[in-house]
């Protein structure tokens, strides 16, 4: 896998992970619906430390948020501010397709669901959420499910070659 691919995942990657930090953390309950809601100190610390993922949020907070708009909202962000911007426009599609973007959204998604309880527990900065999920991912067991997913996946592939990106 190329460097700038490498780093095109990790990149959209931060943008999910962060966009489901940011629902984790400050979705609002309000009669039906549900609302991203981000007090101004919050958006002032995600200014000073996030300033590359900042626009998302500022984009989401105070809007209704399902699951169609935090997928639209990390899109849009993707499309304006990585995508041709930060990296080539060509990498990105790449990287949406990829066997190794939807394994790393899979173990995320594995991650929050098997700490829900202890993220609940007390506010994280998504720099602890990183940390975290980093550390989480040299386990000995997570290696094996990476293997195990790997694995399935390069036999549900027409192009083998596509499970290395």
């Amino acid at each position: 896998m190329n460097a700038e691919f490498e780093v095109a995942i990790n990149r959209v990657s931060e943008v999910v992970m962060f966009e489901n930090w940011l629902r984790f953390y400050f979705i609002a309950e309000e009669g039906d619906k549900l609302f991203l809601r981000l007090p101004e100190q919050a958006m002032e610390r995600l200014r000073a430390g996030y300033p590359s993922l900042y626009g998302l949020a500022d984009r989401l907070n105070n809007t209704e948020i399902d699951h169609k708009t935090s997928l639209s909202a990390v899109c849009l962000f993707v499309a304006s501010e990585i995508d041709g911007a930060a990296l080539p426009e060509s990498v990105i599609g790449r990287v949406l397709d990829s066997t190794r973007f939807h394994l790393e959204l899979q173990l995320f998604s594995s991650w929050v669901q098997a700490h829900e309880e202890f993220l609940d527990e007390s506010f994280m900065e998504f720099a602890r959420w990183q940390a975290m999920y980093e550390e989480w991912k040299k386990t000995e067991e997570v290696q094996k499910l990476v293997k195990t997913l790997l694995e399935n996946a390069s036999l549900s592939v027409r192009n083998p070659s596509e499970t290395t990106q």
